[in-house]
């Protein structure tokens, strides 16, 4: 495949994370994809990676993706994005069962995924995002929490 087409399919897939329409990508997944994310508890198959994002479509009903920059190596393509929503619904950690409640802030929050893409499917994810500037956006870390920890 060409970088063109790998670029394609991811725009594609972000479409449909921003449509909130999850399962229109499983068209995009190898059946062996292996998804790695921020918050994650480790390696996720399919299905964890498609729970991952639902467990954040849930909680914020308006999340949307603006994708910054795009770019393809080979097989390869990394995005740079800006995640905005609304913290409307409970968050739960499917990993650790923990749940937010709902905040009702809104977050802007900076991100990266490095897609891998072998025969028209994606079969790796790397997904990097600021949890910290997320927390504290939501409310639950203060700028006196973050300090607290560095002086230990």
């Amino acid at each position: 495949m060409s970088e063109q087409e790998n670029i394609t399919i991811v725009r594609k897939w972000f479409d449909n994370l921003n449509s909130h329409k999850l399962d229109h990508n499983d068209q995009f997944l190898a059946n062996e994809v292996r998804v790695e994310a921020t918050g994650a508890p480790g390696v996720m198959n399919r299905d964890q990676g498609r729970n991952y994002n639902r467990q954040f479509l849930d909680a914020f009903p308006d999340l949307h993706f603006d994708l910054k920059d795009i770019i393809a190596q080979g097989d390869l393509v990394a995005v740079s994005w800006v995640a905005k929503g609304t913290h409307k619904a409970p968050l739960t950690y499917a990993s650790t069962g923990y749940s937010l409640p709902p905040t009702n802030r809104m977050a802007t929050v900076p991100g990266c995924t490095i897609t891998e893409i072998r025969n028209n499917k994606i079969v790796r994810q790397s997904v990097y995002w600021d949890q910290v500037i997320f927390m504290t956006q939501l409310g639950v870390l203060t700028e006196q929490d973050i300090m607290s920890s560095m002086r230990r």
